[in-house]
């Protein structure tokens, strides 16, 4: 049977990143995924000739920055190619479309010029989203003293207090409108949930990031990242397994010892980590294992974030020739971020805000020249679509419809033009990921769910660890990296410890006692 120091369930980001930060640290790594393709979320199909990202929009600082240092970390920046974004997103504001700057100093002028009564308030907004960003700098950056880690701490004050705050509470303290902050919060559906809900932890560090650091889109798009990681994985002498479904985790003494797979073969590991949902992971991986039953239950109780629907299309022209310039744009014909949430959890698509992103905008090369490939996307939960066959079927092409008629009247000749239209529904995210309810966040990044508050990857099973969007620090591509790395750099310190305490015990035995 074979034997290795890691073995790894899941091939999302999270289980990537953790086995390519093991093997780099020179530990013998095995990753075991059900589906035919590495990348979780992060991964490509095709339909007719076209290439369809599956999630990526942008992330930000690849070239320097905290991602660009996970990504060295896991030997996978030399394999990447890196795409700066002229802009982080666009939006369509009381009818007219917006570019969002990159640079900070842009922004706040775009933001005082569209908000003139508001410039004090600007600057006080600022100067506490630049506090917040050192105290964040200062307690994540490695220190070599206890001097430097205090001194850090004392800059964090404004970072420790946003932490317990919304999104709306961190922007709106300072005086602001709720015009202002509406438009200031427009990306939040790409964190789950609306400003008065979502923490302020998870919608201002990827925005400091964004406007520090620079908003990149990959070349060759998500699936490019997932091969990398998989590539710097084997060329340590790792190994993935694709279409190898974990059925159980093997426990001896309380203690993690390998898994099996449902086809029957077996595999042993002096670490186990599961990069799958932890309801997953405790229910039917570990069964019967009575600790693993009652944290199921514990597990089942947090609040589970939401899914998305996303209509990807392939067109017989590139989007510019329809005008389609934008490389996202957020559709926001709804005013108020709560209204748009409780229409899209109802099922009410065509009333609330949609975000559309131009693919051949962000990478030219991802498609052949002439081909045009968009996808829509908005937020939407599990209930809102049926179980049974004919209606799920039915409504697909009713959605599909309702979409493709908004964007008739946006970009008139657009219908001409479709040659492929897939429809994602959270059903859809569910049955490749096993996600409860197709969540693509893990769990929702409310202020109780976020930071150090959000699960532990510290499991109830020793020897077992838990990584990916479900647990510290949080969703996204740049949370489910930095948390199996995070995790990574634990199970090496305690699978060194174990190396040391080994051969120091087998050294007392051979030493002559006097």
């Amino acid at each position: 049977m074979d034997k290795y120091d890691v073995i790894v369930i899941g091939a999302g980001l999270g289980g990537l990143s953790c086995a390519a930060r093991l093997s780099a640290l020179g530990y013998r790594t095995a990753v075991f995924e059900s589906h035919s393709l590495a990348g979780g979320y992060a991964t490509e199909f095709t339909r007719k000739g076209y290439t369809f990202d599956v999630s990526l929009h942008g992330v930000g600082g690849l070239e320097e920055g905290n991602f660009a240092q996970l990504l060295k970390g896991c030997n996978v920046d030399q394999r990447i190619v890196p795409l700066r974004k002229k802009h982080p997103y666009s939006i369509r504001w009381e009818g007219q479309i917006i570019d969002i700057p990159s640079d900070m100093q842009e922004y706040v002028q775009l933001l005082k010029d569209m908000f003139p009564v508001e410039q004090a308030a600007i600057d006080k907004l600022f100067a506490g989203i630049r506090r917040f960003g050192a105290g964040f700098s200062a307690i994540s950056s490695p220190s070599s003293s206890l001097g430097r880690k205090a001194a850090g701490l004392l800059k964090a004050g404004t970072f420790f207090r946003w932490t317990q705050m919304t999104t709306w509470e961190a922007v709106s303290q300072f005086g602001l409108s709720d015009r202002f902050t509406e438009f200031f919060t427009a990306l939040w559906p790409y964190y789950g949930l609306p400003p008065k809900r979502l923490a302020a932890l998870y919608f201002f560090i990827p925005w400091i990031s964004y406007h520090l650091e620079g908003t990149y889109y990959i070349q060759g798009g998500a699936q490019a990242l997932s091969n990398a990681l998989v590539a710097a994985i084997q060329s340590a002498g790792g190994e993935v397994h694709l279409r190898s479904q974990v059925s159980e985790i093997v426990v001896e003494g309380g203690k993690a010892v390998g898994v099996r797979l449902k086809k029957g073969d077996a595999y042993k590991g002096n670490w186990i980590v599961s990069g799958i949902s932890p309801h997953h992971t405790y229910g039917r991986l570990l069964e019967n294992h009575a600790a693993a039953r009652r944290e199921l239950e514990a597990v089942s109780r947090l609040e589970t974030g939401t899914s998305l629907t996303q209509l990807y299309l392939g067109l017989s022209c590139e989007p510019h020739e329809l005008g389609i310039i934008e490389e996202d744009l957020i559709l926001y014909d709804v005013p108020d971020s709560n209204t748009d949430y409780e229409v899209m959890m109802s099922g009410q698509y065509t009333k609330g805000n949609w975000m559309l992103t131009n693919y051949n905008a962000m990478d030219p090369t991802l498609n052949e020249p002439g081909k045009g490939v968009i996808a829509v996307t908005f937020l939407d939960r599990l209930e809102n679509w049926p179980a049974t066959r004919p209606e799920y079927k039915a409504k697909k092409e009713t959605v599909t419809q309702q979409i493709l008629e908004r964007l008739e009247q946006l970009y008139p000749g657009f219908g001409s033009k479709v040659v492929v239209a897939e429809l994602g529904t959270p059903r859809t995210m569910q049955r490749y990921t096993a996600n409860p309810g197709g969540a693509v966040y893990g769990y929702a990044q409310t202020v109780r769910q976020s930071g150090m508050k959000r699960l532990k990857h510290k499991s109830v099973v020793d020897c077992l660890s838990l990584v990916g969007a479900w647990t510290q620090p949080g969703g996204g591509f740049q949370g489910a990296m930095n948390s199996g790395i995070m995790e990574a750099e634990r199970i090496a310190a305690k699978l060194g410890q174990a190396e040391r305490e080994s051969i120091s015990t087998h050294e007392a035995y051979q030493t002559p006692r006097t």
